[in-house]
């Protein structure tokens, strides 16, 4: 038997071999899909079973807040977080459908009311659907019929999930607790990124928008050197 050490060493580098083995193009295109949705002020449903489900509901928690408001923020900021929604967290609504009609169709039923166009499915499963999950690959079916993005978290192999979706990471890993754990380091990571881009963004905007005003007080008499110096300020126009 090993040694608490041996074992420890032998944990650390597995995971050192998933950072260096996990696909980075993956985590960008993911990034770039939620961001998009951001921008479209439309929403992300999230959902898993299991431990993932625990994973699902923080991801909802931090697009909601964090993206826009981190812990270090005393007040509301003026820019607003993903309307993110967590299928999982809602007991009373899972579980009346889990009564009526089943596991496998609870999270499409409840996405059948949800689900509009520009929306994006966040699915978090260890065996990417395949398997024990027909709630999430039933899921995924009714996203693909509206016309929505679909985006995932997954291990093994990837499964359904790397199959149907449009940005699926795969934690390259035959193991239940590094794939768990790891997808909590991916998460932070997607939303650690997510909130630079709409800080970023929003202070582009706002300088346009001040841009814009400026020309519109102004009326025929524009005050071109005060704009020339908002252009300057503005990373816009680097």
């Amino acid at each position: 038997m090993k040694t608490n050490t041996e074992y420890i060493d032998q944990y650390l580098n597995e995971t050192n071999e998933i950072i260096r083995d996990i696909n980075r193009e993956e985590m960008g295109k993911m990034i770039d899909i939620l961001f998009e949705v951001w921008k479209n002020g439309k929403k992300v449903v999230t959902m898993g079973n299991g431990g993932s489900a625990s994973t699902a509901s923080h991801f909802a928690a931090d697009l909601a807040k964090t993206v826009a408001n981190d812990s270090s923020m005393k007040d509301i900021s003026s820019n607003k977080g993903f309307k993110a929604i967590c299928l999982n967290d809602n007991s009373s609504v899972l579980t009346a459908w889990i009564n009526d009609v089943g596991w496998d169709k609870a999270y499409s039923g409840l996405l059948n009311t949800l689900l509009e166009e520009g929306d994006a499915i966040l699915l978090v499963s260890v065996h990417g659907g395949t398997g024990w999950s027909g709630n999430l690959t039933q899921a995924i079916e009714l996203a693909r019929k509206r016309g929505v993005k679909v985006i995932g978290l997954a291990g093994f192999d990837g499964g359904k999930m790397k199959e149907t979706s449009d940005s699926c990471v795969v934690v390259p890993k035959n193991s239940t607790p590094h794939i768990e754990g790891f997808h909590l380091v991916i998460q932070h990571l997607i939303v650690d990124r997510l909130c630079e881009l709409i800080h970023s963004y929003s202070e582009e905007n706002f300088s346009i928008d001040r841009i814009k005003a400026e020309i519109q007080n102004s009326s025929d008499n524009v005050n071109f050197e005060k704009i020339r110096e908002m252009i300057q300020k503005s990373s816009t126009f680097d």
